[in-house]
């Protein structure tokens, strides 16, 4: 099994704060997927990436060849290393302090090299903001399951069956017997099984850290069960699925994520126009790549919206905090010495990582194009 959501937070989180000792860190993305023909096609691909990169970097040659070792090893991984189920691989090495971490998703990243004096590590936080976990509530009046779905599939189920009774029998004995309360006069029954279920929902979503849920339901029995739910629970039903008896658990599941996918979507769309409702002073919304940073750099980011196809290059200060788009040769922040980035939307990232700000990415949102590609509500306005 490869990495889950929340082993790749934490190794995100040691990746943003870090930075090269040697000359730079050497960050490469890969897909694994079996429709790539990856085995041939990747180790070619990066050593002519690293060769133009190196080239364009005018890097002294004490410096490329510690970088070559570097990569020599990333090569050495996607000949040995590489599980099957691995679908997407991020692979950052600084040789010169011994340091080399990996991480392995079910979720196929663009091949990349990207040699800079910080980890590349917008990548996997675009990744990791597709593939949170969710939970699929498949409730009926009297047997119901909870799923907890990572993104690897099923990573959790719980059965939840209605009340039994306790009958005496002359001849066999007390025995527990199953009775399946489907009736309308059975209704506070019903009742106190959807208030069972909605209990285990609950404490799944606070356990497993999941943020949204899909419930699985006919329209009447999802009625009946939303009533019962606490009003933070049933807010975090972002979607409903119709529930279909002839389905097998992995075509629920599918269509849960799809329901997912699209109520996240959504999502999206209404945080870029909150973000864009609460622009200006006093408010709570922020946007433009200057503004997005020098927020950051205040330390107010709590969610930063980025659109995922957003990608300029830029300059950052290996001094201080400062990145910008066009090229300076002293920082204006604090006079300290530049560096070109490939992506300056990136730092952004690292940034709000670092700062545990929440990373949202967004594709086809008409407002967060009028907000310059990257936004953020702040903690404070």
């Amino acid at each position: 099994m490869s990495d889950s959501a929340v082993e790749v937070k934490e190794k995100l989180k040691e990746l943003a704060g870090a930075r090269a000792t040697g000359p730079a860190f050497l960050t490469v993305t890969v897909s694994t997927s079996r429709l790539d023909d990856w085995r041939l096609v990747a180790p070619v691909f990066l050593r002519s990436e690293f060769n133009r990169v190196t080239k364009e970097l005018n890097l002294s040659r004490e410096d490329k060849r510690l970088l070559q070792a570097d990569l020599d090893h990333v090569l050495d991984v996607l000949k040995y290393d590489v599980r099957p189920s691995t679908v997407g691989l991020a692979v950052f090495v600084d040789g010169a302090a011994g340091y080399e971490e990996r991480i392995e998703l079910p979720f196929r990243l663009m091949n990349r090299v990207v040699i800079e004096p910080f980890p590349h590590v917008r990548p996997v936080a675009h990744a990791l903001s597709l593939l949170e976990p969710f939970v699929v509530a498949r409730v009926s009046r009297d047997d119901s399951t909870l799923l907890l779905v990572d993104e690897w599939g099923v990573a959790q189920e719980d059965e939840l069956v209605g009340p039994w009774l306790r009958s005496s029998d002359r001849e066999t004995g007390e025995q527990s017997i199953k009775e399946y309360y489907a009736a309308a006069r059975q209704d506070a029954l019903v009742d106190l099984h959807f208030k069972e279920v909605g209990a285990g929902l609950a404490k799944l979503l606070e356990d497993s850290g999941a943020r949204r849920a899909v419930l699985c339901a006919q329209h009447e029995i999802a009625s009946g069960f939303r009533r019962v739910l606490p009003a933070a629970v049933a807010g975090m039903i972002v979607a409903q699925i119709p529930f279909d008896a002839a389905a097998t658990t992995g075509q629920m599941v599918a269509a849960a994520r799809l329901a997912i996918q699209e109520a996240r979507h959504d999502e999206m769309v209404a945080l870029a126009d909150r973000i864009k409702e609460g622009l200006g002073r006093g408010g709570r919304g922020v946007s433009g790549f200057d503004d997005v940073l020098g927020a950051l750099n205040r330390h107010q980011v709590l969610t930063l919206l980025v659109d995922r196809n957003y990608r300029v290059p830029g300059w950052r200060c290996l001094e201080c905090n400062w990145v910008g788009l066009v090229a300076v040769d002293r920082c204006p922040a604090c006079g300290g010495s530049t560096t070109p980035v490939a992506d300056a939307v990136g730092e952004l990232v690292r940034l709000a990582i670092v700062q545990n700000g929440q990373v949202e990415v967004g594709e086809n949102i008409p407002a967060l194009d009028e907000l310059g590609g990257v936004a953020g509500v702040l903690r404070y306005g």
